[in-house]
């Protein structure tokens, strides 16, 4: 049986929140989330965000209630997410106010064992088991990520980096966009989405007890008070998923 609970919060500095995200628990063995956090503006990141998970969202929910088989996961993937990229990008082109606005996507679908799961920019997913470390599924489409493969920085020294929120993909930039996609068995845990507004301040890694006993989206915010007690400076969201 897969419990599904998300919230997101403002944070403590910025002045609008332009996260996002959408689930929804098809049957007992059978769900997905969508998460978006938008760039490009007070107004255009927020519709950014908001347009991808609904187109998104809408797009996997088609696909899982008419039972698609396992194979056709990625591919509908793949579609879903550039039909929001198309969307987005034409919106910022038609409308100058809007114009380079974008947002990361991380899009999960959970189906018969198995967690599909595909991604573009920042915003991450962590697998967590019983008596293990969080693992992290997703590689991070960013300036910080690039050092950190080179070597030259750690992953410690990414977190406080200055330029940890430069990002070298998103959703609705350019007219097309390259997602990564990851499967792996799922059939016990917690799976955590999350934006860095959240994984910067409060890592997983430092709060599994937070993330394996959530049972509410009252406990989802005492994972987001974790990254509001260091200040906040982000907007904060999460999405924990228990199988």
């Amino acid at each position: 049986m897969i419990r599904i609970f998300g919230a997101t919060d403002q944070g403590r500095v910025r002045a609008t929140n332009q996260d996002a995200f959408v689930y929804e628990v098809i049957s007992e063995d059978t769900a997905y989330i969508v998460l978006c956090d938008g760039m490009g503006g007070e107004n255009g990141g927020h519709i950014a965000s908001a347009r991808a998970v609904e187109i998104i969202g809408r797009a996997i929910a088609r696909g899982l209630e008419a039972r698609m088989p396992p194979a056709s996961i990625k591919p509908m993937l793949v579609s879903a997410v550039s039909a929001a990229n198309a969307v987005i990008h034409d919106m910022g082109a038609a409308d100058g106010e809007l114009r380079g606005m974008g947002t990361t996507v991380v899009a999960a679908v959970m189906m018969d064992g198995m967690l599909c799961i595909a991604h573009v920019g920042d915003s991450r997913a962590y697998l967590c088991e019983s008596g293990a470390a969080p693992r992290r599924l997703t590689r991070d489409h960013s300036v910080v990520q690039m050092l950190v493969e080179s070597g030259e920085i750690s992953e410690e020294e990414a977190r406080q980096h200055p330029k940890r929120n430069y990002i070298t993909r998103a959703l609705g930039v350019e007219a097309a966009v390259e997602l990564e996609y990851v499967e792996c068995a799922y059939t016990s845990g917690r799976l955590l989405l999350c934006t860095d507004g959240l994984y910067n301040y409060a890592p997983p890694e430092e709060h599994v007890d937070l993330i394996m006993t959530c049972e509410s989206e009252q406990d989802i915010f005492l994972l987001i008070d974790e990254a509001n007690k260091v200040g906040g400076p982000d907007n904060i969201t999460a999405v924990i998923a228990a199988m």
